[in-house]
């Protein structure tokens, strides 16, 4: 629209987006009320939090040491030697034990009475005692002798009670079972060694200080996902403000007949939107140096915050949280530019926050800190590299040092935040998303008025409400992969997306691409093409990951790793092959390259949105799947699958690729009873250390070979328009 511009009138590259950054930071510097809850809140958040956790903490500990200072058990004896009993037990608890387990959990203080059976039921009931023993007639007989002493004890259940009873009881048992064994051995002429057989000495003193623990290594991790989620809040307003807040006041229009470019315009927003998150981080990082010196001394004694890198490691943040800020205003701004209205944009960025969230809080898990690829991954990248700068390595290092790994994050950030410039230049530049009308009919229970595809934002809330009911329901997902992928796809992926169709007014061929990918022998060789793809990406992927990551995944992909074997080895092929192919293929292909990229891409888009439609809704798939390590090769799926969709205007080759990239572990499986079936078997289940560099090739020459089947076949370009329809 407002791209052609003769070179005369033109204003220089910067001067255009300099101007209309400098007009949107005096528009939100006159907006008292939220450049209060942007920069200056946070100054009171910290303290605030701060000082309630190291109460807690103080608290907690005040009362751990009350307790094991004043823990008393009151043990009632009854029965026919409940004298003689209590004297024994008085002169075990009288002779604590010198180390084990019964030393770890010796009382204070014993009181032990013999009691008649009715004043110890009451006295059990009450909570004047804790325990209750009867001892029958023949116990000291029975200890004094060879046989074994059954007594009766029980506990009592009043909220007075010693609430650790049962544990401090066990500990004077044991400590009368051995001064019993003691008085054996001394009777059969064994010498007190034949009961000790092992003893450790501690040549510099048993009683030598231990290290205070620090806490610094804990709360460096929870402090700078925080310090991210407020980073990307701080983007939040000035971003809805700066094209959502211009399309209701009415001065969008104004703004694209200046004579300069759409991009220009989105640079000089983004400008913008990064300075003032700039000054948010900035706040909270002030916020948070003044904190944790006030922490300090507000915790338990024998605790410390020490940090082993403090200068060097904060410099490294900054750095690294710099590439932060700026994909947190582009991606804000982004969303912003698809929403009609600050309500609608507020709707969309509330999500958003917390898919970052999640993000971000992956870089804590223990099996991904030793990651060196994780530094490029968006958000959780930042934080496992300013991590490992302030702190040092907790485990297996990542074997590249801190700056190249900050490098690695910055360069990472810059892509992604070009990406998503170019992508919001595209939005703002399309009419139908800048001057749409509403979506909803008048009263709320209507249904929305008829589309031809989904809007932008409506794409995205089916993977979101997936992802929330996934959330919510996972303490019920059984753990047999039988049941529980099912139960994934229904409803992270089906439920939503049949209730989008149902619920609004879209062509749902032209949405879900249900065609066929051209006549005749055309649509074989594009089907043929994308199987070859989809078989090569499978390797290609896993030696990326491999190069990236090594052998060694986190946790949850081992775990996962192990619940695919047990399926593989459990269940029938077909069943297998319905479970881990055909199902997820036809599910996630109809809401990703269906719904979503059909929103993003719109009814009929620029080459230039096309591409930007298929790059996010990637990036969406690639989220979507909640693990890091399977990040790269989901967002390659995702990207290959977006394309294939795209250029034949049909999910059916996505379908196919899709189906035969998840195959190929089953068949490599089939296979490992030949030749070789020690590392097929290996690499279908990602044991692998590496690949051959014959299967890379192999994998190569497939992509290319396929990529080049499909653009054979497949239906041209148009006046550069796309065949998604």
């Amino acid at each position: 629209m407002t791209d052609p511009i003769p070179p005369a009138a033109a204003p220089g590259r910067f001067t255009a987006a300099l101007a209309i950054a400098r007009r949107d930071l005096v528009e939100f510097v006159r907006d008292r009320r939220t450049l209060f809850v942007t920069l200056l809140l946070p100054m009171v958040t910290y303290p605030i939090v701060a000082l309630a956790s190291a109460l807690g903490l103080r608290t907690a500990v005040a009362d751990i040491e009350s307790r094991a200072a004043t823990a008393t058990l009151a043990v009632a004896v009854t029965g026919a030697e409940a004298l003689p009993f209590a004297e024994r037990l008085r002169a075990a608890a009288a002779s604590p034990p010198r180390g084990g387990p019964a030393a770890a959990d010796w009382p204070a203080g014993f009181e032990i009475e013999p009691l008649p059976d009715p004043v110890a039921n009451r006295a059990l009931a009450s909570g004047a005692a804790d325990v209750v023993v009867d001892a029958p007639a023949g116990t000291l007989a029975a200890l004094d002798g060879d046989g074994t002493a059954t007594v009766t004890a029980r506990l009592s259940t009043s909220r007075d009670a010693e609430p650790g009873a049962a544990r401090l009881w066990e500990a004077l048992v044991a400590n009368v079972a051995a001064d019993t064994l003691a008085r054996r051995a001394r009777g059969a002429g064994l010498p007190r060694a034949f009961l000790e057989p092992l003893r450790v000495t501690f040549p510099d003193g048993p009683a030598a200080a231990p290290v205070a623990p620090s806490i610094g290594p804990t709360l460096v991790g929870s402090v700078l996902v925080l310090l991210a989620v407020l980073t990307l809040t701080g983007a939040f307003y000035p971003a809805i403000d700066a094209i959502a807040g211009e399309k209701e006041r009415g001065t969008i229009e104004t703004l694209l007949m200046a004579p300069c470019s759409t991009l220009q315009i989105v640079l000089g927003k983004f400008l913008a939107v990064f300075a003032i998150t700039l000054a948010t981080l900035a706040a909270n990082v002030l916020s948070i140096a003044a904190t944790g010196a006030a922490a300090v001394r507000m915790l338990p004694a024998g605790m410390s915050m020490e940090i082993a890198h403090p200068s060097a490691g904060s410099l490294a943040t900054l750095v690294a949280f710099v590439g932060l800020a700026a994909i947190a205003a582009a991606t804000c701004l982004a969303v912003t530019t698809a929403s009609k209205s600050g309500k609608e944009a507020q709707n969309t960025l509330t999500p958003v926050i917390l898919l970052v969230s999640a993000l971000a809080g992956t870089a804590l898990l223990p099996g991904l800190r030793g990651k060196a690829w994780l530094a490029a991954v968006p958000f959780a990248g930042q934080i496992v590299v300013s991590r490992l700068a302030l702190v040092g390595a907790e485990g297996p290092a990542p074997g590249l040092p801190v700056p190249v790994l900050v490098a690695l994050s910055l360069a990472s950030a810059g892509a992604l935040t070009a990406l998503l410039l170019q992508g919001t230049a595209l939005l703002l530049a399309d009419e139908d998303i800048l001057f749409r009308g509403p979506d909803a009919a008048p009263h709320g229970l209507a249904r929305p008025a008829r589309r031809k595809v989904p809007s932008v934002a409506q794409g995205a809330i089916p993977v979101v409400a997936g992802l929330a009911l996934v959330w919510y329901l996972q303490g019920l997902a059984p753990g047999d992969l039988r049941l529980s992928i099912p139960l994934h796809q229904g409803i992270a992926v089906i439920l939503p997306l049949v209730a989008m169709l149902a619920w609004q007014r879209v062509d749902t061929r032209t949405t879900l691409g249900l065609s066929f990918p051209g006549r005749g022998p055309r649509g074989a060789v594009t089907l043929v093409g994308a199987g070859l793809i989809g078989a090569g990406l499978f390797f290609l992927s896993a030696a990326l990951l491999l190069a990236l990551g090594g052998g060694d995944g986190s946790p949850a992909v081992r775990d996962l790793t192990r619940r695919l074997l047990d399926l593989l080895g459990n269940t029938p092929w077909w069943l297998s092959a319905v479970l881990m192919v055909l199902l997820p293929a036809v599910a996630e292909e109809a809401l990703y390259r269906g719904w979503v990229l059909a929103a993003f891409a719109g009814v009929s888009p620029s080459r230039g949105r096309a591409v930007a439609a298929v790059a996010a809704q990637a990036v969406v798939f690639a989220l979507a799947h909640l693990l890091p390590e399977r990040m790269p090769a989901t967002f390659a799926l995702g990207l290959a699958t977006g394309a294939l969709r795209v250029l034949t205007g049909s999910i059916l080759p996505s379908i196919v690729l899709h189906a035969v990239h998840n195959a190929v572990p089953l068949v490599l499986v089939a296979m490992a009873g030949g030749p070789g079936g020690e590392q097929l078997a290996e690499i279908a289940t990602g044991g692998a250390t590496r690949l051959p560099p014959a299967v890379v090739a192999a994998a190569a020459l497939a992509v290319v070979v396929g990529a080049g089947l499909v653009g054979f076949a497949a239906r041209r370009w148009d006046r550069g328009r796309s065949p998604v329809r």
